[in-house]
């Protein structure tokens, strides 16, 4: 299991573990084309690492617990 603190960095923003699938719920109900220009960035880029990491065979969202 992964021991590092961050699991995902974006940019210059750095993604505690599981902040993406809170991110999800939070937007979950809302249509992606009606959310803002920076939060469908952030949806788009942890859409992308998390389908490498699941290429190289980890998700980046496993926790350490």
């Amino acid at each position: 299991m992964d021991k590092s603190k961050y699991a995902v960095r974006v940019d210059n923003i750095y993604f505690l573990n599981r902040i993406g699938a809170s991110l999800r719920w939070a937007t979950e109900d809302i249509a992606r084309e009606e959310l803002p220009a920076d939060i469908k960035h952030l949806l788009n880029r942890l859409d992308r690492l998390e389908a490498r990491a699941r290429a190289k065979g980890r998700h980046p969202a496993e926790s350490s617990e």
